[in-house]
């Protein structure tokens, strides 16, 4: 598992952790702000498979990679996803197919864990809240490429 701690290795929690700070240079989304002011509103201000309306909690997720050369800042490339659907989705954990519905991963279909967890597995087969204008609405051919790559994740 990535960044699981060696288990040769004892942990000590009595061991303080030294603060320390570096400078780094980062190459920054500068057009992401405005992305994400225009995916945002096209969706009711809302996360489009919770409805959860607490702007502060939404992000703009890209269907298709920003790093990818289809990955146009665009609103149908865009979902407004609250921050625990959107890393889930970044995840491959859930999914939305072309026909708008929510897809969750098999792993956590069976998985028990908790509240939350039941609370996510509930949201198989919804379908996710659309925004008005036809226009802004997710495309399908964007979708259909992320759920088959979801769908080749689950298999693995």
């Amino acid at each position: 598992m990535v960044g699981a701690l060696d288990e040769r290795e004892p942990v000590l929690l009595e061991d303080p952790i030294e603060r320390r700070y570096a400078v780094r240079e980062m190459r920054v989304r500068v057009h992401q702000a405005r992305f994400r002011g225009r995916v945002i509103p096209a969706y009711q201000s809302q996360c489009t498979m919770c409805r959860l309306k607490e702007v502060r909690l939404l992000d703009a997720a890209h269907i298709t990679s920003d790093a990818d050369l289809l990955g146009e800042p665009a609103v149908p490339n865009g979902l407004s996803l609250c921050a625990i659907h959107h890393r889930a989705f970044d995840q491959s954990l859930v999914a939305v197919t072309p026909a708008y519905r929510i897809a969750v991963s098999p792993r956590l279909l069976t998985d028990e864990d908790g509240p939350m967890l039941t609370l996510l597995q509930g949201f198989d087969g919804v379908e996710i809240a659309l925004p008005e204008r036809r226009s802004h609405q997710p495309d399908p051919k964007r979708l259909a490429r992320r759920y088959e790559e979801f769908l080749a994740l689950a298999e693995a």
